[in-house]
């Protein structure tokens, strides 16, 4: 592939990359004493706007992967979590957007321009909110110290695209530990062991300022430790450590510090939302790679108690019926969970969309209008509800549902995905055609984006303006693809 061609012919920027990866949180590690004073992050001398391009080519890559998830719910709750903790650290206007990607291995990283990645393997080993926020919240202050950004700045001769494809490869797990081994047994041990000792450094400070962090936020700040502490002592584990561990083992006297630094900190119970119970139910079942095997395991954990949260299991275990077509009882689940909570959206939203899956928009419609009418500002019912009104063949409505709300989510490309169909439905072709290319940049097939262009270019009746509009799209494209 394109990308293994690309660090086969030049090892240096190999081993750039291997070192940036120990750096971002792919192998993320606990405290030392004496915290290292790496300078102001705000004197990067990578351009802010440099990172940012660099960022979107970055993203753009991991999701032509088709590993992102881009699931409404998910990235709505992910996000929630993400604004909270962002709000309490010193970000100085630097943008985040958190996702989850689906990957089995406990596993997080962050990526240049605030993309944060949370792995749905991780997400499955939390055992409460505090435990997720705390993983975010070291990856923020990795962004926010700039600890990226230098090591990006050396790497400024590079390609954009050839320096997010390396980041993304290594993202992706493209290259095996051993491949990575042989690679640093290449270099001068002097030099290596230089650059591995910068990483420690880059950690401790992540650490520190991610405690804080959790703690402004509101989280407990025990959970980072707690965390930690139960992946390195897992019997499990003993063999193959988690990716998040496997870089910079977590020694006691890390854990130790991380919990002394915790201790400084108010204590208080935090109690995990509702929401994160369901959201980890729900990523259980959409990255399941057998559906038939995820309705075995909800009907055994039901029937052993074996839960965290009842209500969720049942959720999980609704969501799994759906996933092998069992319709009726599907809904049937979903009904009795809203029963018991009618103010829990979520139920709503798994009822309607299994009758979409039945054909039966009508009724799906019954229960997204009023909801809309509750929550207008959410972005799961509102795609939803757009999707369902053009289901329903009304395109004009959905056109007005979504029209309204599409823009304020730049980073997500299910929304111009659902906007494209809308105004294609309604007869706007070449309108239709710009915005699946918009969808198309974002999941990175800027091919596919000029294809779609160029077919709007030869549509009849085109005026001058839409010509315009459509050329300085492609030539905004062609542009990005020369970076």
């Amino acid at each position: 592939m394109i990308v293994s061609q690309m660090f086969a012919k030049n090892l240096k920027q190999l081993l750039c990359v291997i070192t940036l990866a120990m750096s971002l949180g792919l192998g993320s590690v606990l405290y030392a004493d004496n915290l290292p004073d790496l300078g102001d992050p705000s004197q990067v001398i990578l351009p802010h706007t440099a990172e940012q391009l660099l960022g979107k080519e970055f993203m753009q890559q991991l999701r032509a992967s088709g590993r992102v998830v881009d699931d409404p719910v998910d990235a709505q709750y992910i996000n929630g979590i993400g604004s909270r903790l962002v709000d309490a650290a010193d970000v100085n206007n630097q943008p985040f957007f958190f996702f989850f990607m689906d990957d089995p291995e406990i596993n997080s990283f962050a990526g240049p321009g605030g993309y944060i990645a949370i792995n749905s393997g991780l997400m499955l080993e939390t055992q409460n909110e505090s435990e997720l926020a705390a993983v975010m919240a070291h990856e923020i202050a990795h962004v926010t110290q700039g600890h990226l950004a230098r090591k990006l700045a050396d790497q400024s001769h590079l390609k954009f695209s050839a320096l997010a494809g390396m980041l993304a490869a290594i993202a992706l797990g493209h290259f095996s530990g051993q491949a990575a081994e042989g690679a640093i047994a290449a270099t001068a041990a002097g030099s290596m062991q230089s650059m591995l000792n910068y990483s420690r450094e880059y950690e401790e400070e992540a650490d520190r300022v991610g405690i804080a962090t959790l703690a402004k936020a509101g989280f407990d700040p025990n959970s980072l430790a707690a965390f930690f502490q139960r992946l390195s002592s897992n019997e499990q584990y003993n063999l193959q450590p988690p990716a998040i561990l496997s870089n910079h083992p977590s020694t006691p006297e890390r854990i130790a510090d991380a919990e002394d630094r915790a201790a400084k900190y108010k204590h208080h119970t935090y109690k995990s939302s509702e929401d994160y119970y369901l959201i980890k139910e729900r990523l259980r079942v959409q990255t399941a790679e057998d559906v038939h095997a995820i309705l075995g395991y909800y009907q055994k954990t039901i029937a052993a108690h074996q839960y965290q949260n009842l209500a969720a299991a049942q959720y999980g275990y609704a969501l799994a019926q759906q996933a092998n077509t069992y319709y009726t009882d599907a809904y049937n689940g979903f009904a009795a969970l809203a029963k018991a909570d009618p103010n829990q959206l979520l139920y709503q939203l798994a009822m309607a969309d299994v009758l979409v899956d039945e054909n039966k928009t009508s009724d799906a419609l019954n229960i997204l209008q009023p909801a809309y009418e509750i929550y207008p500002d959410s972005y799961p019912l509102m795609i939803q509800y757009a999707y369902t009104l053009l289901k329903a063949g009304q395109a004009k409505k959905a056109m007005g549902i979504i029209d309204d709300y599409h823009l304020n989510y730049p980073n997500l490309p299910v929304p111009y995905a659902l906007l494209s169909d809308i105004q294609a439905k309604a007869g706007q072709l070449a309108l239709a055609y710009q915005t699946r290319a918009t969808y198309l940049m974002q999941m990175g097939a800027a091919q596919a984006a000029l294809a779609q262009l160029n077919v709007a270019l030869k549509l009849p009746h085109n005026d001058p303006d839409t010509i315009a509009r459509i050329k300085a799209q492609m030539a905004e494209i062609m542009a990005e693809m020369q970076q």
